[in-house]
Protein backbone atom coordinates (compact mmCIF):
# COMPACT_ATOMS: atom_id res chain seq x y z
CA UNK A 1 0.00 0.00 0.00
CA UNK A 2 1.19 3.18 -0.84
CA UNK A 3 2.21 5.87 1.88
CA UNK A 4 0.95 8.93 2.75
CA UNK A 5 2.98 11.42 3.56
CA UNK A 6 2.25 15.04 4.74
CA UNK A 7 5.04 18.05 4.27
CA UNK A 8 4.07 19.58 7.29
CA UNK A 9 4.39 16.97 10.32
CA UNK A 10 8.10 16.25 7.89
CA UNK A 11 9.03 19.89 8.65
CA UNK A 12 8.39 19.16 11.95
CA UNK A 13 10.88 16.21 12.31
CA UNK A 14 13.64 18.44 11.11
CA UNK A 15 13.14 19.70 14.79
CA UNK A 16 15.58 18.68 16.74
CA UNK A 17 13.70 19.58 20.31
CA UNK A 18 10.19 18.26 19.16
CA UNK A 19 9.15 14.94 20.87
CA UNK A 20 5.96 13.42 20.53
CA UNK A 21 4.01 13.33 23.54
CA UNK A 22 7.06 13.91 26.08
CA UNK A 23 4.88 14.82 29.23
CA UNK A 24 3.99 11.08 29.32
CA UNK A 25 7.54 9.42 29.81
CA UNK A 26 8.78 13.03 31.95
CA UNK A 27 5.95 11.64 34.38
CA UNK A 28 6.86 8.31 34.51
CA UNK A 29 10.49 9.09 35.34
CA UNK A 30 9.52 11.92 37.97
CA UNK A 31 7.41 9.08 40.15
CA UNK A 32 9.45 5.82 39.13
CA UNK A 33 12.80 6.70 37.73
CA UNK A 34 14.61 6.62 34.56
CA UNK A 35 14.84 2.97 34.27
CA UNK A 36 10.78 2.35 34.21
CA UNK A 37 10.68 5.70 31.85
CA UNK A 38 13.26 4.59 29.60
CA UNK A 39 11.28 0.62 29.76
CA UNK A 40 8.42 1.74 28.39
CA UNK A 41 6.60 -1.13 26.07
CA UNK A 42 3.03 1.02 24.75
CA UNK A 43 0.21 3.39 25.72
CA UNK A 44 -2.90 3.52 25.26
CA UNK A 45 -5.50 6.38 25.27
CA UNK A 46 -8.70 5.43 25.53
CA UNK A 47 -11.78 6.69 22.96
CA UNK A 48 -11.89 10.45 23.09
CA UNK A 49 -13.82 13.30 21.15
CA UNK A 50 -10.38 15.45 21.43
CA UNK A 51 -6.76 14.94 23.02
CA UNK A 52 -6.70 12.31 26.00
CA UNK A 53 -6.38 13.63 29.37
CA UNK A 54 -5.29 10.07 31.07
CA UNK A 55 -3.11 7.46 29.43
CA UNK A 56 -2.28 4.06 30.47
CA UNK A 57 1.39 3.33 30.21
CA UNK A 58 2.93 -0.28 30.36
CA UNK A 59 6.51 -0.93 31.24
CA UNK A 60 9.35 -3.99 31.41
CA UNK A 61 9.69 -4.53 35.03
CA UNK A 62 13.85 -3.51 35.26
CA UNK A 63 14.37 -6.03 38.27
CA UNK A 64 12.13 -8.34 36.89
CA UNK A 65 11.92 -8.94 33.01
CA UNK A 66 9.13 -11.42 32.85
CA UNK A 67 6.67 -8.81 34.49
CA UNK A 68 5.17 -5.98 33.10
CA UNK A 69 4.03 -2.67 35.00
CA UNK A 70 0.88 -0.95 34.58
CA UNK A 71 1.12 2.88 35.00
CA UNK A 72 -1.76 5.38 34.94
CA UNK A 73 -0.79 8.88 33.85
CA UNK A 74 -3.29 11.47 34.17
CA UNK A 75 -3.87 15.46 34.41
CA UNK A 76 -4.05 16.78 37.92
CA UNK A 77 -4.39 20.52 38.47
CA UNK A 78 -2.69 21.50 35.50
CA UNK A 79 0.03 18.95 35.70
CA UNK A 80 0.64 15.37 34.26
CA UNK A 81 1.07 12.49 37.32
CA UNK A 82 2.08 9.32 37.05
CA UNK A 83 0.58 6.55 39.77
CA UNK A 84 0.96 2.51 39.53
CA UNK A 85 -2.17 0.50 38.62
CA UNK A 86 -0.48 -3.21 38.83
CA UNK A 87 2.08 -5.62 37.56
CA UNK A 88 2.42 -8.94 36.90
CA UNK A 89 3.24 -11.25 34.39
CA UNK A 90 0.26 -11.28 33.21
CA UNK A 91 -0.72 -7.72 32.88
CA UNK A 92 -0.30 -7.38 29.27
CA UNK A 93 0.21 -10.61 27.20
CA UNK A 94 0.95 -10.53 24.51
CA UNK A 95 3.32 -7.22 25.18
CA UNK A 96 4.95 -5.78 21.76
CA UNK A 97 8.75 -7.06 21.71
CA UNK A 98 10.55 -3.87 21.54
CA UNK A 99 10.83 -0.84 23.69
CA UNK A 100 9.47 2.48 22.40
CA UNK A 101 12.47 4.87 21.85
CA UNK A 102 11.07 8.56 22.55
CA UNK A 103 14.03 10.17 21.18
CA UNK A 104 12.74 8.91 17.54
CA UNK A 105 9.39 10.45 17.98
CA UNK A 106 8.57 13.24 16.70
CA UNK A 107 4.84 13.22 15.56
CA UNK A 108 2.41 13.73 18.69
CA UNK A 109 -1.21 11.82 19.11
CA UNK A 110 -2.62 14.82 17.86
CA UNK A 111 -1.13 15.34 14.66
CA UNK A 112 -1.26 11.50 14.01
CA UNK A 113 -5.26 12.02 14.75
CA UNK A 114 -4.66 14.69 11.71
CA UNK A 115 -3.05 12.21 9.58
CA UNK A 116 -5.88 9.69 10.24
CA UNK A 117 -8.66 12.42 9.63
CA UNK A 118 -7.44 12.82 6.60
CA UNK A 119 -7.49 9.72 5.15
CA UNK A 120 -11.02 9.00 6.44
CA UNK A 121 -12.13 11.99 4.32
CA UNK A 122 -10.40 10.24 1.32
CA UNK A 123 -11.78 7.34 2.49
CA UNK A 124 -15.56 8.78 2.67
CA UNK A 125 -15.82 7.88 6.28
CA UNK A 126 -16.65 9.58 9.15
CA UNK A 127 -15.89 9.23 12.96
CA UNK A 128 -16.51 11.13 16.57
CA UNK A 129 -13.94 9.50 18.72
CA UNK A 130 -10.29 7.64 18.61
CA UNK A 131 -8.71 5.33 20.55
CA UNK A 132 -4.72 5.41 20.37
CA UNK A 133 -1.98 3.23 20.87
CA UNK A 134 1.97 3.69 20.75
CA UNK A 135 4.14 1.15 20.07
CA UNK A 136 7.63 0.19 18.08
CA UNK A 137 6.91 -1.78 15.22
CA UNK A 138 7.85 -5.59 15.95
CA UNK A 139 10.71 -5.56 13.45
CA UNK A 140 11.84 -2.07 12.63
CA UNK A 141 11.63 -0.43 16.52
CA UNK A 142 10.50 2.32 14.65
CA UNK A 143 7.54 3.73 17.03
CA UNK A 144 4.01 3.90 15.66
CA UNK A 145 0.73 5.86 16.30
CA UNK A 146 -2.28 2.89 16.24
CA UNK A 147 -5.34 4.53 15.60
CA UNK A 148 -8.61 3.14 16.06
CA UNK A 149 -11.67 5.60 14.53
CA UNK A 150 -15.18 4.91 16.21
CA UNK A 151 -18.81 6.78 15.44
CA UNK A 152 -21.28 7.84 17.92
CA UNK A 153 -22.37 4.32 18.99
CA UNK A 154 -18.90 3.07 19.40
CA UNK A 155 -18.91 0.81 16.40
CA UNK A 156 -15.17 0.92 15.01
CA UNK A 157 -15.09 2.51 11.33
CA UNK A 158 -11.11 2.38 10.89
CA UNK A 159 -7.65 1.73 11.93
CA UNK A 160 -4.71 3.32 11.09
CA UNK A 161 -1.68 3.41 11.51
CA UNK A 162 0.95 6.41 11.41
CA UNK A 163 4.08 6.67 11.87
CA UNK A 164 5.56 8.46 15.02
CA UNK A 165 8.70 9.80 13.17
CA UNK A 166 7.78 11.27 9.44
CA UNK A 167 3.97 11.03 9.94
CA UNK A 168 3.37 8.59 7.23
CA UNK A 169 0.25 6.92 6.81
CA UNK A 170 1.39 3.29 6.68
CA UNK A 171 -1.38 1.29 6.97
CA UNK A 172 -5.47 1.64 6.82
CA UNK A 173 -8.31 -0.41 7.02
CA UNK A 174 -12.09 1.09 6.95
CA UNK A 175 -14.81 -1.13 7.72
CA UNK A 176 -18.53 0.19 6.54
CA UNK A 177 -21.04 0.71 9.25
CA UNK A 178 -23.65 -1.02 7.05
CA UNK A 179 -23.27 -3.49 4.21
CA UNK A 180 -24.01 -1.81 0.76
CA UNK A 181 -24.09 -4.24 -1.55
CA UNK A 182 -24.46 -8.25 -0.97
CA UNK A 183 -21.60 -10.16 -0.42
CA UNK A 184 -19.90 -11.60 -3.93
CA UNK A 185 -17.57 -14.45 -4.83
CA UNK A 186 -13.35 -13.16 -3.44
CA UNK A 187 -10.34 -13.05 -6.09
CA UNK A 188 -7.57 -14.67 -4.67
CA UNK A 189 -6.13 -11.05 -4.52
CA UNK A 190 -8.80 -9.98 -2.39
CA UNK A 191 -8.55 -12.43 -0.30
CA UNK A 192 -5.03 -12.53 0.51
CA UNK A 193 -5.99 -8.37 0.56
CA UNK A 194 -8.14 -9.35 3.37
CA UNK A 195 -5.46 -11.70 5.06
CA UNK A 196 -2.97 -8.82 4.98
CA UNK A 197 -5.28 -6.61 6.36
CA UNK A 198 -6.43 -9.47 9.28
CA UNK A 199 -2.87 -10.12 10.00
CA UNK A 200 -1.54 -6.40 10.95
CA UNK A 201 -4.74 -5.29 12.74
CA UNK A 202 -4.18 -8.48 14.45
CA UNK A 203 -0.32 -7.08 15.60
CA UNK A 204 -2.17 -4.18 17.43
CA UNK A 205 -4.04 -6.94 19.90
CA UNK A 206 -2.01 -6.35 23.11
CA UNK A 207 -4.56 -7.38 25.69
CA UNK A 208 -4.56 -6.42 29.42
CA UNK A 209 -5.21 -10.17 30.67
CA UNK A 210 -5.08 -9.00 34.14
CA UNK A 211 -7.69 -6.94 34.09
CA UNK A 212 -9.97 -9.29 32.82
CA UNK A 213 -9.03 -12.22 35.20
CA UNK A 214 -10.01 -9.94 38.12
CA UNK A 215 -13.23 -9.05 36.09
CA UNK A 216 -12.53 -5.21 36.84
CA UNK A 217 -13.75 -3.06 34.19
CA UNK A 218 -12.17 -3.19 31.30
CA UNK A 219 -12.95 -2.66 27.58
CA UNK A 220 -9.97 -3.90 25.46
CA UNK A 221 -8.95 -0.91 23.10
CA UNK A 222 -8.36 -2.86 19.72
CA UNK A 223 -10.46 -5.89 19.35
Amino acid sequence: MKSLFLPALALLSNVASLRANPEIPRAVAQEFGENVAGSLLLLRGAATTSEPTEWTAYARDAFRPEEVLRITVRMEAAQWKAAPAGAGEKVLNPAPPKKLDFARLRVRSAEARVVAAKAAALAQTTFVSVDYQLAANAETGAPEWGLALKDDTGYEVGFCVVSAESGALIFQDWTPRFATAPATAQSEGEKAAKALKKTARKAWNWTDKARSETKSFFRELFR
